[in-house]
Formats: structure tokens, C-alpha cells, sequence
């Protein structure tokens, strides 16, 4: 790649001046010789698979374990409730998240993004947004490019898989795509862009992987509206003109050793956590 790191991704788009899909984009022509405009279009219809998870998920639906399906359909059952809690934005985004990594536990079809434990957070925030402000599928298409090159950057320099760097790595990285994606729409500034990744990996820094009976199940799912969550909270934050202390590529690389130094117990082996405790071995055993 053209650029290792956040600052080097922004720094590109200073001496090119370019936005960060842009950037984005043109490597990836460059690396794969395919035309710009074909990638863009391929992003484009990952998000389109990302809407039609959605749109089609089956209440009824549960999981070979049956530890899965439904949830998502009772939290929409309480958004319908004018008195919610959280607001209309917020509740749809954990809404989205629980059904769509519901539907990647009962084997739908979705997008990994960046992995398929962590399917719900990037989509939940996006198509939440979109719904919120309308706009166009181009738009998201680019807030899309920019999460990519986000998550190729924490890929990189640190993980994106469970069995390497716990859950942080899963559901961290897609939280802090997700909120760099965020920051982006609203604001197209680098620097708030690159607080709002700082934020949501400081947020989820240490998160183990501990699914029960090796399911990305339980805890997963929820895990996804939290990350979801994380993401626009971090995303607002840097927003709202706060600055990360501690910069956001010291931030990838603090949870690269965290992740590095986490017992394998805690990274998606199932020896931890969770996944030790009476109710789930219980569990494991039935299975």
C-alpha cells in the first residue's frame, strides 16, 4: 500500500488533495489494475447486499443452536413504543445490528466487514444514517471506501481476527470503521476522522472473544449494538471538537499489544470467559 498508517492515509490526502475514498480507491485500482470506477461500483453493491440483509430478515428464523433469532424483532417491537429510550436514531441503529448479525448466526447472507462476527456494526450505522438523512447510496458508498481503508490500516498494524486479538480485534475494528465512516459524513474533516477511530478502539480496547460452544452467537450479537453504539458515540465526540490524547495510530498499535499479550483462553477458543461459565457449558454439552 501507498500509505501504513492514518497519518500517512491523511497526509496523502493533504499532498494530493484528495478525500479518503479517494485515496482509498486509487490504491486499490493501482494494487488490483481494475478501474476505479468498477470498485466503486463493487463497494456499491456490498452496501446494497448490506440493505437487503436487512429488508430480509425473518423474525422466525432461529439458529442450529437455537441460541439466536428473534431478538432483533422484539427490539423493534419496543422502537415501535413512542416512549423509548434511546430516540429514534440510536434504537434503529441497535435494532439493525442485532437482526443483521442474527441473520449471519442463521446462516442469511451479509457482508464481513470486516469479519462476519462483526457483520451488524458497519451496516446498523450506515443504513441508520441514511435512513436518518436520506442520502444517496453514492454517499454511503464513499463513507464505505473510507472505513475499508480504516480497517486495512488495523489489519495492518494490529488484527481484525478474534483467534489473534480477541474481540477487540472484531468488533473494535469494525466499531472504529463505523465511526470513522460517521465522521466522515458529517464533517469530511481527517482529523475528526481519525479522533473518532481513536475513541472507539480506546473504547473497546481488551474485549475478549468468548463465544459459547464456538458460536458467534452469544455474546456476539449483542456485541454488535454495542459496537454499533460505540461508534456513533465516538463518532459525535470527535464532532464536537475533541481530540484523542493519545493518536489514533498509537491507539491501533496499543491494541495490537494488547491483543498479542491476551491469553489464548480469551481469543474465539472458547476456554474463558463466557464460554466457561456453568449455563455455558451446559450449553456446549447439549450441542
Amino acid at each position: 500500500m501507498a500509505y501504513h498508517s492514518l497519518s500517512g492515509l491523511i497526509n496523502k490526502c493533504k499532498k494530493n488533495n484528495l478525500e479518503i475514498w479517494q485515496v482509498v480507491i486509487k490504491e486499490q485500482s493501482r494494487e488490483t489494475l481494475e478501474d476505479e470506477n468498477v470498485i466503486f461500483n463493487r463497494m456499491k453493491d456490498m452496501f446494497l447486499v448490506m440493505k437487503e440483509t436487512l429488508e430480509s430478515y425473518d423474525k422466525s428464523s432461529k439458529s442450529h443452536s437455537n441460541m439466536a433469532g428473534g431478538d432483533g424483532e422484539k427490539i423493534h417491537e419496543y422502537n415501535q413504543n413512542a416512549n423509548n429510550l434511546l430516540g429514534s436514531f440510536l434504537s434503529e441503529v441497535i435494532e439493525n445490528a442485532v437482526k443483521i448479525a442474527e441473520s449471519n448466526a442463521c446462516m442469511k447472507r451479509i457482508v464481513a466487514a470486516p469479519t462476519a462476527g462483526s457483520c451488524g456494526v458497519i451496516p446498523a450505522v450506515l443504513i441508520s444514517y441514511q435512513n436518518k438523512f436520506n442520502i444517496s447510496d453514492d454517499e454511503i458508498t464513499k463513507a464505505l471506501l473510507v472505513s475499508a481503508g480504516i480497517g486495512s490500516i488495523i489489519a495492518e498494524n494490529a488484527s481484525i481476527s478474534g483467534a489473534k486479538g480477541g474481540c477487540q480485534a472484531e468488533i473494535g475494528s469494525a466499531s472504529a470503521m463505523a465511526a470513522g465512516a460517521v465522521a466522515y459524513l458529517e464533517s469530511k474533516d481527517n482529523q475528526k476522522i481519525s479522533n473518532a477511530v481513536a475513541f472507539a478502539i480506546k473504547n473497546m480496547m481488551g474485549l475478549v472473544c468468548d463465544p459459547v460452544a464456538g458460536l458467534v452467537e452469544v455474546p456476539c450479537i449483542k456485541r454488535n449494538a454495542a459496537g454499533a453504539v460505540n461508534a456513533v458515540t465516538s463518532a459525535y465526540m470527535a464532532l464536537c471538537g475533541i481530540n484523542s490524547v493519545i493518536p489514533a495510530d498509537e491507539v491501533i498499535g496499543a491494541m495490537d499489544e494488547v491483543g498479542k499479550n491476551l491469553p489464548s483462553c480469551y481469543k474465539e477458543t472458547s476456554l474463558g470467559g463466557l464460554a466457561v461459565t456453568p449455563t455455558a457449558k451446559k450449553i456446549a454439552k447439549s450441542l
